[in-house]
């Protein structure tokens, strides 16, 4: 009898070290910042060959962010979860005491399974985290913390996605086909390719910080008149008047801030598409390429990259709320009607409402709140467009690149000042907002 008590408390002991592992690995040492950077980089060329629209990209954006950043707070105990801070965001799977993790890895994995599911070319992640994977077990001589490491992240990304899943955006895309308003002060699609309106029903998706898509509210543009003396005309005329006199500078920053992912060419009967990266994309590569420079350890790197991705979702919510409820008109459609029917932009307008103007919306948020966690002047040299073929651009802080953004709209014909201007204080509002709420460290 007691040699069989002896046997059944051996197996048992051996099963529970298949589970467990009491590996002496230091996470502190093992500090990947370069591979949440690599996964951001991934995901953005993703983002751009599947061509997703800029609010869908940053959703992808925060949603793969937040599942890696709470895997490595796990590593500095001075850094606290976002659950109970976000919307709907719930506890978040703990890792077990008794086993260890590379939570580098486990980050990366969580990611991944975010990213994989919100993406059409989801075997591009696949084939990404294997190569990681191996990656950490030919510097790691641990199979059991490997296996651990990739279980944990898959645990928390799955989270996140249930949590995705009640956002709303499954729902929004069995809505009825977008109809537009009759009467010459609302948005009609714009030339050349006259594209059904992109994403009009977005104030539904539910907000990651903001308590509603209509928080920061706008105030409303001008009375729409197309009378010479009015206002409204007078919007329009500065548009026209500023394309005839680009300066090559000009013609340089509104090209490297275009960011238009539909911007299509034609030659004879064949169309394309020509590969940009988006709004958001353009400002994770911004915060990546800070935490670089500033050497930044993994989760710090998390933090600020996280954070801004939350911005930029919420920036993008806020923004196309109001976009749909002024439904104004572009200024390539008044500018035809009422000044120069043979008048062009030099860039190609998207298809939406014109106020408020995204770029601002957006640029101001990220701007704010990499400002708030790195410094008010930081200077560096944004590159992203450098694969694009276009020149790198170099900046003295986040807000002189995000005005830069901003004012792009109306040098390159697609905005008002009015849409400009206010966009970029609903954007602060947005950034500023994230930073009041999210507390990320003790």
């Amino acid at each position: 009898m007691n040699k069989l008590l002896f046997l059944l408390s051996l197996f048992l002991m051996l099963g529970a070290c298949k589970n467990n592992t009491t590996s002496n690995f230091d996470n502190a040492s093992y500090d990947k910042p370069e591979w949440l950077r690599s996964c951001n980089k991934k995901l953005q060329d993703a983002i751009v060959i599947d061509i997703f629209t800029p609010p869908v990209g940053s959703r992808i954006f925060a949603y793969a962010n937040i599942a890696a950043y709470e895997v490595l707070i796990h590593k500095d105990t001075s850094y606290l979860s976002l659950s109970k801070q976000l919307n709907g965001l719930d506890s978040i799977p703990r890792p077990d005491e008794k086993s260890s993790y590379c939570y580098d890895l486990s980050a990366l994995i969580a990611f991944c399974t975010v990213a994989k599911k919100m993406i059409y070319s989801e075997y591009e992640f696949v084939d990404f985290m294997k190569l990681y994977i191996e990656k950490a077990k030919n510097e790691i001589n641990d199979s059991l913390l490997i296996n651990n490491s990739v279980n944990y992240g898959e645990e928390v990304g799955k989270k996140i996605l249930a949590w995705s899943q009640k956002d709303n955006f499954a729902k929004s895309r069995t809505y009825e086909r977008y109809v537009l308003k009759e009467g010459p002060q609302y948005w009609k699609p714009t030339p050349p390719d006259y594209m059904d309106a992109i994403e009009p029903y977005w104030n539904t998706i539910r907000p990651i910080v903001l308590d509603s898509a209509a928080q920061f509210k706008s105030p409303p543009p001008a009375v729409f008149d197309s009378t010479r003396a009015s206002v409204f005309y007078n919007l329009a005329k500065e548009v026209y008047d500023s394309s005839k006199v680009l300066t090559n500078e000009q013609l340089n920053f509104l090209s490297f801030w275009d960011d238009n992912c539909k911007v299509s060419r034609t030659e004879g009967h064949l169309k394309y598409f020509i590969k940009k990266t988006q709004p958001g994309g353009h400002w994770i590569s911004i915060a990546s390429k800070a935490t670089k420079m500033q050497h930044y350890s993994s989760i710090k790197t998390a933090q600020v990259i996280v954070l801004t991705s939350i911005a930029l979702m919420d920036g993008f919510i806020s923004c196309w709320d109001e976009k749909f409820r002024s439904n104004l008109v572009r200024p390539i459609t008044y500018i035809n009607r009422y000044i120069d029917k043979e008048w062009s932009p030099p860039l190609q307008t998207p298809p939406f409402p014109e106020y408020t103007s995204g770029h601002s919306v957006i640029s101001a948020a990220a701007a704010t709140v990499l400002t708030k966690l790195i410094s008010d002047n930081f200077a560096f040299t944004d590159s992203t467009e450098y694969e694009y073929s276009l020149t790198v651009r170099h900046f003295s802080s986040f807000n002189q690149a995000a005005n830069e953004a901003a004012i792009s709209r109306l040098y390159g014909g697609i905005h008002y000042r009015e849409a400009v201007v206010n966009g970029a204080i609903q954007g602060r509002k947005v950034g500023n907002l994230i930073l009041e709420e999210v507390i990320t460290s003790k």
